[in-house]
């Protein structure tokens, strides 16, 4: 069950909206019968943006409204469920969510997806932070009682129109999109490699 993410394992999603399954390193080694001794990397895969089918708590979640950033991120990303083929719930990427998906499988690399559906945007938002009845949090919560309450901190950067959807590597993306992958790289602490 790979094709889940972390925010989804039965263990350390966001339970009781989760799958019925790990879909984490430890799992796929287990599934495979692969010791972990026997892996150089362990590559997470994101979108440039956060989706979500069915329930449970999306802090950085956009309503999805004609003329809306969330209308722009849904059709343009063509977010429908695979199985059900119901829309899928957008919204900005979460970096306190990728750090503790990082925490949780070890990632030494990442592979940012769908930068493409970003193009066309003026403004874009990394949720880079979260508050709690004014305070930092260092850690995503573990109660979703505070989930539903915590404010989220973004960071606003300038988009871009140019057209990347042939680009085969960094150097010819826009100045833009370069800084906006630069930027998550260095928040999540993590190389973006592909």
């Amino acid at each position: 069950e790979g094709a889940n993410a972390t925010m989804l394992d039965i263990d350390f999603g966001t339970y009781p909206f989760v799958t019925s399954s790990n879909p984490s390193i430890g799992s796929v080694l287990t599934g495979l019968g692969v010791s972990p001794t026997k892996i150089r990397g362990i590559y997470g895969t994101t979108k440039a943006y956060c989706t979500r089918v069915g329930e449970g708590p999306f802090p950085t979640e956009l309503e999805v409204v004609q003329g809306s950033v969330g209308h722009h991120l849904s059709s343009v990303g063509a977010e429908y469920g695979t199985t059900t083929g119901r829309s899928r719930r957008v919204g900005w990427l979460d970096i306190p969510q990728m750090q503790y998906s990082t925490l949780i499988n070890g990632f030494t690399s990442i592979n940012l997806t769908k930068l493409d559906v970003l193009t066309g945007l003026d403004k874009v938002k990394i949720g880079k932070a979260y508050k709690h009845k004014g305070k930092y949090i260092k850690t995503m919560p573990a109660c979703l009682k505070t989930m539903a309450e915590i404010e989220v901190e973004y960071e606003i950067m300038d988009g871009w129109k140019e057209d990347i959807s042939n680009v085969k590597n960094f150097d010819e993306l826009p100045v833009n999109a370069q800084r906006y992958v630069l930027r998550v790289q260095e928040l999540l602490g993590v190389p973006i490699r592909w």
